[in-house]
């Protein structure tokens, strides 16, 4: 006990170092934003009362330990558990000495306090982590199961994009965008069934994942410079009918770029949800008090660590598309069904609600009708 006394001051400074190493070790600018908070907190963690100390170190034991596991970062998983251990270690014992019920009321405030801090800031923290630095999967160029051509082109600001193109059989093609931490892999189910119907298929990596350049943002929030890269890619290609498949993440980007690009007659988005604060703002209260607040957090802790800037709303983008070309959304969650009616009132856009499927995952589930439906809506433009 006497040793691990004279060790405890030093754990919160060695977890901070080796956060700070994993983070700069990430090479960017926003490295120092991320790092800077961590060692100032080290830094000022013994002048601290004794229970803010602890909850200091436990919460960022937290966020480090849930980081280091999405993103794989060994160095910081053990920076989490020397925070963790620090935090416990200051906290044990802390109501020593205090009468019952100061002690209990200790005990409920941190309860309240914990769950506070886990809605507003560790969940919406990790997920941002998770958006930002998900490790990317290997491709396997033999799963398509189709004829087709390893291909390469660039995203309307340059960056370099890897995929797969099918040859088009009836003169038309589709671009294909997966969904958000996936790669072009988690969309070739449905890339089989656009080209059993003689389509040609464009799927790619967005920028991050898979064999593409650039960095990683599963929000989406730059998605539409890649559909705008393939789409002229399949222009250059000599193909002129063009539409845009898109799911989840993808089913934003494409209705992003269809909304600035006539060049995309048709428009399928199985899985639209939202992606800044503004579009959650048109579900019900029930919905919003449980969503919002974690969009708003990682909003902001995106924008800081990426740079970008938040898109336009979707609402706005979904109904310039409908009044102009045929669109079909496809939702499954319940706030997904009640966003796409949003998305679609007043508009000529057509809707299709699972209430018996997980996300995206309609074709799976109802493979003959999710067909004809979503073909319908090119062969009605394409053909």
């Amino acid at each position: 006990m006497t040793r691990f006394a004279a060790v405890q001051p030093f754990l919160v400074p060695v977890a901070a170092l080796l956060t700070a190493v994993t983070v700069f070790a990430a090479g960017s600018r926003p490295a120092v934003v991320v790092a800077l908070p961590i060692l100032v907190i080290a830094a000022v963690a013994h002048r601290l009362p004794r229970s803010i100390a602890a909850a200091a170190a436990v919460l960022l034991g937290v966020l480090s330990l849930g980081a280091g596991l999405i993103s794989r970062a060994d160095l910081l998983v053990v920076a989490g558990l020397l925070y963790l251990l620090a935090g416990f270690a200051r906290g044990w014992g802390v109501n020593r000495g205090r009468s019952s019920r100061r002690a209990w009321t200790n005990r409920s405030l941190t309860a309240v306090g914990a769950v506070l801090i886990t809605f507003f800031v560790v969940y919406p923290t990790l997920i941002t982590v998770d958006y930002l630095a998900k490790p990317r999967a290997p491709i396997d160029e033999a799963a398509l199961g189709l004829r087709h051509e390893a291909v390469t082109f660039a995203a309307s600001d340059g960056v370099r994009l890897a995929g797969w193109y099918v040859p088009s059989r009836n003169g038309a093609a589709i671009v294909l965008v997966h969904g958000g931490g996936g790669d072009r892999q988690g969309a070739i189910r449905h890339a089989r069934m656009l080209a059993h119907a003689g389509y040609g298929v464009l799927l790619y990596d967005a920028r991050g994942r898979g064999e593409s350049a650039g960095h990683e943002n599963a929000f989406g929030w730059q998605w539409d410079r890649d559909v705008r890269g393939a789409v002229s890619y399949l222009a250059a290609r000599g193909v002129r009918r063009i539409g845009s498949f898109g799911l989840s993440t993808g089913a934003e980007a494409v209705v992003t770029e269809a909304a600035a690009d006539p060049r995309i007659r048709a428009v399928v988005a199985d899985g639209l949800q939202g992606r800044t604060v503004a579009d959650v703002s048109h579900l019900s209260f029930g919905y919003r008090i449980s969503i919002e607040p974690g969009f708003a957090v990682a909003g902001v802790e995106i924008e800081l660590v990426s740079g970008q800037k938040k898109p336009l709303p979707l609402m706005k983008l979904a109904h310039d598309v409908a009044r102009t070309r045929p669109l079909l959304l496809i939702g499954t969650l319940g706030f997904e069904r009640e966003l796409d009616r949003a998305y679609t009132r007043g508009t000529k856009g057509r809707l299709w609600q699972l209430p018996r499927s997980a996300h995206t995952h309609g074709l799976e589930d109802h493979p003959r009708d999710y067909a004809r439906r979503a073909l319908a809506v090119f062969d009605q433009a394409l053909r």
